[in-house]
């Protein structure tokens, strides 16, 4: 997995880097990783230097449900917008048959009802996020392990081009948006090292060193096993 290619300098933080850090970690307990990931793409983007051509940043969260994988980005939504409910919602598991992308990016004209199907991401609704100090926009695709194919596809060319081309053939500008998407895979796994499961060792017996790298370690393998090396090379973070 690929972390940033530009290297930061924690001691070296803008000041409004470090108010979202701090008011991030304020809200979010024992997530150290992904508030660090979230935090640097935020420290790039203020600072102009992020890759044109591309999202601000792709975000994987893995974990089993109720691990505060959605919370963080609430959280950050908080922070940044002043509202929790300021991100695009896709919860993949509404898109499982091909057909369905309609609801998303809205029906080709010609098409029996087109004119009623209107698109969920636009380039209005990303800028219904934006403040008057900061341009950015989040969209959480939530379980996408039960993602179409149609939907996949779709996902391909918004993490490399932050490009979405809707049913009318509008096209969708993401270089201002983090993308997040989450996933259930490996949660069970997850689960058993970090609360030691029904067995007879307890939570508390079980050494904490290499706890971290453990979890990391599973999540990043259950991804590997079901997403594909173009999806996950895509990826700033898992």
């Amino acid at each position: 997995m690929s972390d940033f290619t530009l290297s930061l300098d924690p001691t070296k933080r803008s000041s409004d880097t470090i108010d979202f850090q701090s008011a991030l970690r304020a809200k979010i307990v024992g997530q150290e990783e992904a508030v660090q990931a979230l935090v640097d793409l935020y420290q790039v983007f203020r600072a102009g230097l992020n890759s044109p051509g591309r999202p601000v940043g792709n975000l994987l969260f893995l974990g089993p449900t109720g691990s505060g994988k959605t919370r963080i980005v609430e959280a950050a939504a908080e922070i940044l917008f002043g509202d929790a409910r300021a991100v695009i919602k896709v919860d993949c598991a509404e898109f499982q048959h091909s057909h369905e992308i309609a609801k998303l990016i809205g029906s080709p004209p010609g098409y029996l009802g087109h004119r009623e199907t209107h698109p969920l991401i636009t380039q209005e609704t990303l800028a219904a996020c934006h403040t008057d100090k900061l341009k950015l926009s989040f969209l959480l695709f939530d379980e996408i392990e039960k993602a179409s194919d149609a939907l996949w596809q779709l996902l391909l060319g918004m993490l490399d081009k932050a490009t979405l081309t809707l049913g009318d053939n509008r096209k969708v500008d993401l270089s201002k948006t983090v993308i997040f998407l989450t996933s259930n895979l490996g949660g069970g796994e997850i689960a058993e090292l970090m609360q030691g499961g029904m067995g007879f060792i307890q939570p508390t017996d079980k050494p904490a060193t290499g706890l971290d790298e453990k979890v990391e370690r599973t999540a990043v393998e259950a991804a590997r096993r079901k997403f594909s090396p173009e999806f996950m090379n895509r990826l700033d973070k898992v």
